[in-house]
């Protein structure tokens, strides 16, 4: 009766392993028949109905504003409607009120997980994270590859505990205009639980458990784009903070994965963030600009708002209640 029982527990585990190695990789989506992208909101005065449903009276589930993207938009039945995602729902909009919008279409991406020597992890690429704590050690590994005519960014990451692997992630993603990189990986989390936030800019950002490497929640692209994430901090309370070079200004994503805020600046001439920090409540991006010796400062509230460009005070926006044509 033990032999039994213990023979179905191991069964039992190997399943779990199974599973979690079935679940653990994400292949590249295809994207099939019907599939139309990333679609702009215009010809509307303010703002467009999300709807539960492909019908003018099924329950709204958001009032998407005027010049949003909505994201995965794909054909339905019915063709007055198309199936979208907006800031984490699935609903359907409107087709008259949108235009495709191929330039914010994310890239093909994929992830593995498998575990890799030092050799295996660093390969041809460039070590961009060496971090340590007592006897553990996070490690990642940046490269650029080229197969046929497409140019493939890949990062790879590996936990060692005593210079022995624990876990590796592999994250490979199509890099269409060579400008930037489009996957960052930095420690997050907060004194005594770290984490390990990767970013993926065709997939989202995502914290992965330091000691198992499983992913612990995502913002998935489609939610929350941002950009190529070029300006990064942490605040004590582990909220993580992040700018991208062309866009969009300052996010704000708390510990346990949800979105508190995303800054509006309305001047175009400000962008290209060279750094951002949290501190007293409040956080500070200088600006490059596209400048070599001049920069410009931005000061956000802990909700979200402007309130000084440059040292000069902004007034604070007041919140005016919209109504649907």
């Amino acid at each position: 009766m033990k032999l039994k029982k213990a023979a179905a527990f191991l069964v039992a585990v190997l399943m779990l392993l199974i599973t979690f190695s079935a679940l653990a990789d994400r292949e590249m989506q295809e994207k099939g028949y019907g599939y139309i992208g990333a679609m702009e909101v215009v010809y509307c005065k303010e703002w467009v109905s999300l709807r539960e449903k492909p019908s003018k009276t099924s329950a709204r589930l958001a009032e998407i504003p005027l010049g949003a993207i909505v994201y995965s938009c794909r054909e339905t039945k019915n063709p007055m409607f198309v199936k979208c995602e907006y800031e984490g729902l699935t609903g359907y909009v409107l087709v008259g009120y949108l235009k495709r919008a191929p330039k914010y279409e994310p890239p093909l991406s994929s992830a593995k997980k498998k575990k890799m020597t030092m050799e295996e992890l660093t390969g041809s690429g460039t070590v961009v994270m060496d971090w340590k704590d007592y006897n553990m050690s996070i490690t990642a590994a940046h490269e650029y590859v080229k197969e046929g005519k497409k140019n493939w960014e890949i990062l790879r990451i590996g936990c060692f505990i005593d210079d022995s692997p624990v876990w590796g992630h592999e994250e490979k993603v199509e890099n269409k205009k060579g400008q930037y990189d489009m996957l960052k990986v930095f420690i997050g989390g907060m004194e005594d639980d770290w984490k390990v936030m990767l970013y993926d800019s065709g997939y989202g950002l995502t914290m992965l458990d330091l000691l198992s490497g499983k992913d612990r929640w995502t913002v998935s692209s489609a939610e929350c784009p941002l950009g190529d994430a070029a300006a990064v901090c942490v605040d004590e309370e582990g909220t993580v903070y992040i700018a991208g070079t062309d866009g969009p200004h300052p996010v704000a994503v708390s510990a346990d994965g949800q979105v508190l805020w995303k800054a509006e600046i309305s001047d175009p001439e400000i962008y290209g963030p060279s750094s951002i920090t949290a501190e007293d409540g409040c956080v500070t991006v200088e600006y490059a600009c596209g400048k070599t010796d001049e920069t410009r400062t931005v000061v956000i509230d802990d909700e979200g708002d402007v309130i000084s460009i440059d040292g000069q005070p902004v007034e604070k926006p007041q919140k005016e209640e919209q109504t649907e044509e």
